[in-house]
């Protein structure tokens, strides 16, 4: 949603209106990916989950709070109906925090909301190109310390797939650490297949 014009990207968005954008992420979706039942022409993928319409110079510290109302009548209706009308099979997920959480390690957003309450998501998710980056360093979110524990938190809160450098090698040093555990990498490859 486009609500702030300092975001500075006005021209990745349909505006303001949920229920127009809606309809065109709808319609943008289902010529992406094609009609076929068995094979898409391309994965489509939804963004930037949620609440993601702030300024462009600080949105890697940024840290949103709406009331419900705002959340669900203007934020989520557009990414509600990729998911449920347009089936899309990939939501990448915001730089930002919402509610003092990275969006990309937020069960709120990506588990409750997006895989609960909507139902049917069978595709994946993916960060946005190094936010999970942002988890553990001081001058952006800072909320845990380390590589692994950033890793290890997107990951066990619906995090399928890192554009970034973050996955690797620091996925496995959170295993080693027992902060992930093989039946959370499984779910995700499958997620991402």
């Amino acid at each position: 949603m486009f609500r702030d014009p300092r975001w500075g990207r006005g021209q990745e968005t349909y505006g303001e209106d949920p229920f127009l954008t809606s309809k065109m992420g709808v319609n943008y979706i289902n010529a992406l990916q094609g009609d076929d039942d068995k094979y898409l022409k391309v994965v489509a993928t939804a963004k930037h989950f949620a609440v993601h319409s702030g300024p462009e110079k600080s949105r890697h510290q940024d840290n949103y709070q709406t009331n419900n109302k705002d959340l669900y009548e203007t934020y989520l209706p557009a990414f509600k109906a990729a998911v449920k009308e347009a089936n899309v099979y990939s939501v990448m997920c915001a730089y930002n925090r919402y509610r003092d959480v990275p969006c990309c390690g937020s069960d709120m957003l990506l588990q409750k909301i997006l895989r609960d309450d909507w139902g049917g998501f069978n595709g994946y998710v993916v960060s946005d190109c190094w936010a999970i980056n942002d988890f553990w360093q001081a001058e952006h979110h800072g909320v845990v310390e380390t590589p692994a524990e950033a890793a290890a938190m997107a990951l066990n809160n619906g995090t399928d797939l890192n554009c970034g450098n973050v996955y690797d090698p620091s996925l496995n040093d959170a295993i080693l650490k027992e902060l992930v555990d093989e039946v959370a990498i499984d779910a995700a490859i499958k997620n991402c297949f």
